[in-house]
Order: C-alpha cells, then sequence, then structure tokens
C-alpha cells in the first residue's frame, strides 16, 4: 500500500479515509431491495427527459455541447438568471471538487457545520486546507452565529447546505440571508441546495435570490438534479454564482466534461415542472406520515425538509438496520443515528410495517 507514496501530492499522502456513506461499501444492489438510503427518487426523471435521453442514446458518437448552452438557458429561464450566472458539472460532487481545485491553498480555512455532507470535508482534505467544523445546535441545526465567532484571517470558505444532510433539517431563509450580508467581502460564501426543491415551508426561500440582486459578495448556490428530479445515475449538477466567479470556474477542466446524454436530458426534465411538482407534493405528504408514525412508535423523528427522515429509535440503529434488511431494505446509519430515504406508497408503508414488528 505505500510503495507509491512519495509520488503523492502531500496533502494526499495525509488524507484520512472519507467518511462519506458511498465510500465505505459497494452501493451495488439486488433489483428487488428497497435502497432507502441514498437518498433518490424512486419515481425516476420526469417522463419528458426520459424521452429525449432515449434519443440522445442513438447518438453517441457526437461530442457534447462543451459550454452546455442549450441546459444553461433552460436553467436561466428557471431562476430569472443569465446562462453567464451558471456553471454546469457532471454532478454537484464534481462542482464541490472544482471548489477545492479553484480556491483552496495549504492553510486556507473552511468554516462548515458538523455533521454535514461529507463531500466537503473530502475536498478540504484533498487541497491541504484547514477543517473548522462548526457542532450543529441540539435541534440539528446550523449555529450561525457560532460559524461567525469562528471567522479568522485564514477564513476562506464557509460552507451551509440548507437542507442539510444527513440531517434534513433546515435553518430559516431570513436567518441565512442576514448571516451572509454581514460577512466579510473576502470570504466565499457555498450554500448546497440539493435538496431545496423538497422544501414546503411557506418562509422558505433560495439564496439565489441574492444572486438575482447582484449581491456584492462571492456567493455560490449549488444544485442538483440527483435528487427531486430523479436522475441521480445521469450525473448533471450546476452552480449559480456571478458572472466574474463563472469565468473562474470555467478555467477548470472538469467545467468541460457533461456529457450529451446529462445535458439534453436535465434540459428536458426543466421543462417538465408539472411533475416535478407532483414530486415534491408527494414527498410532503409522505415525510408527515412516516415521521408522524414512527413518533406513535415511540421513535424521536428530526423535522425534516428533505426527502429523508433521520430519527433515533429505542433499539441500536444496527439492529434496526439488520432487521429491516432481512426484509430487503437498506437504510442509512449516519452520526450513529438512522436514516431513512422516503420512497414510493409501497415503500414506505413496507418500511413501518417493518418498524412496527420490530418496536412493538
Amino acid at each position: 500500500m505505500e510503495k507509491y507514496i512519495e509520488l503523492l501530492r502531500d496533502a494526499m499522502k495525509t488524507k484520512p479515509k472519507s467518511l462519506r456513506a458511498a465510500r465505505q461499501k459497494s452501493s451495488s444492489t439486488p433489483l428487488d431491495v428497497y435502497r432507502m438510503n441514498y437518498n433518490e427518487s424512486p419515481f425516476g426523471m420526469p417522463p419528458k427527459a426520459a424521452e429525449v435521453l432515449y434519443e440522445a442514446c442513438k447518438r453517441p458518437y457526437i461530442y457534447p455541447d462543451w459550454f452546455s448552452i442549450e441546459l444553461k438557458t433552460e436553467i436561466a429561464k428557471l431562476y430569472g438568471l443569465s446562462i453567464d450566472n451558471i456553471v454546469t458539472g457532471s454532478g454537484s460532487s464534481t462542482l464541490i471538487c472544482m471548489l477545492g481545485e479553484i480556491f483552496l491553498n495549504p492553510g486556507d480555512e473552511v468554516i462548515f457545520g458538523d455533521p454535514s455532507y461529507e463531500a466537503f470535508r473530502d475536498v478540504i482534505n484533498d487541497y491541504g486546507a484547514t477543517q473548522v467544523p462548526i457542532p450543529l445546535t441540539n435541534d440539528y441545526l446550523y449555529d450561525l452565529d457560532a460559524m461567525y465567532d469562528a471567522i479568522s484571517p485564514k477564513t476562506k470558505m464557509i460552507i451551509i447546505c440548507n437542507p442539510n444532510n444527513p440531517t434534513g433539517t433546515f435553518v430559516d431563509s431570513a436567518k441565512v440571508e442576514a448571516f451572509i450580508r454581514k460577512l466579510p467581502g473576502n470570504i466565499l460564501i457555498v450554500i448546497d441546495e440539493a435538496y431545496m426543491e423538497y422544501v414546503t415551508r411557506k418562509d422558505s426561500y433560495s439564496m439565489v435570490k441574492l444572486i438575482k440582486e447582484e449581491i456584492d459578495q462571492p456567493l455560490i448556490v449549488l444544485r442538483t438534479f440527483s435528487k427531486i428530479y430523479g436522475m441521480a445515475g445521469v450525473r448533471v449538477g450546476y452552480a449559480l454564482t456571478s458572472p466574474s466567479l463563472v469565468d473562474y470556474f470555467n478555467k477548470s477542466s472538469h467545467a468541460w466534461n457533461l456529457s450529451t446524454l446529462g445535458q439534453s436530458a436535465a434540459a428536458a426534465a426543466i421543462r417538465d415542472q408539472d411533475f416535478i411538482h407532483e414530486v415534491r407534493d408527494f414527498m410532503e405528504k409522505a415525510r408527515k406520515e412516516v415521521t408522524e408514525q414512527l413518533r406513535a412508535l415511540g421513535c424521536k423523528v428530526w423535522d425534516s425538509e428533505s426527502n429523508f427522515l433521520l430519527f433515533e429509535a429505542p433499539i441500536e440503529p444496527k439492529v434496526i438496520a439488520q432487521a429491516l434488511a432481512d426484509e430487503k431494505i437498506q437504510i442509512g446509519s449516519p452520526i450513529g443515528l438512522n436514516r431513512v430515504s422516503l420512497g414510493t406508497k409501497e415503500m414506505n408503508e413496507k418500511f413501518i410495517y417493518v418498524m412496527e414488528k420490530l418496536l412493538k
């Protein structure tokens, strides 16, 4: 294992093992198993996107549009922005990697909530930057005051996932906006809104609002087609930011690697917003029902604005995970708790059925 370690960059020589769930074991799953552990949408992509993807598969020999003009045009229409505000990539994970490649130097400090999406911790380690993890509150919310107090002359970036993964919790949008507005102008603020389409709170709004207002602050909002759009396997994500920051993203080779299939399907998916609204409405109802059912079984369930629930049961997480696995249901167990991704009506009902047998 250590034979060629001298060839590595210094940061990679000391990088610890990733804590991301996808890095812990093989994700290969038999088709008859319910994958309720990766926050995937079992409803798949919008029908219009599936049709376009099928047609695009007939032309695999054509190089993609390096500038993703069709996709950027549809994204721009959706948010009322210009294509000059948009960067595309092969999933938001690629865009997170680009953050490190473009902005992080060894010794730069990055402030983030803990626990949160582990891809950010990975990229901090990749480029030799310094982690500044700020514990979430007892309710698993971002402690914005503590994050602000942690700012130092070495702070380069602050990251907020809203809704957060793996907790599903959501910080009031007005509080996030106020936090951004009071930050020093030399700190890059990254807002990961991978699950924002699932949020149904009436007082919520995207931080894209600040980009539309041309806020004089380095702000990046990350979005993905992997969640509510049901395209996790197609790998399409995007960042919304100022045109000046887009120019720097475009210096990265990652900015030109989005496939023809991904571009075509994602553009068509945006045009099928009726389907997206149907999925969101279903998930809102399912989230409420499954939360109430788990609480009735004696579980503590954290309020979620995503397509998954974090819960604590009177039984050890590994016992619950094994009992569900025996019934061909996979759930996650981050941070020593249980996390279940909401699925179809049949999936949710089977999950609750097994939990009832186990807990009663």
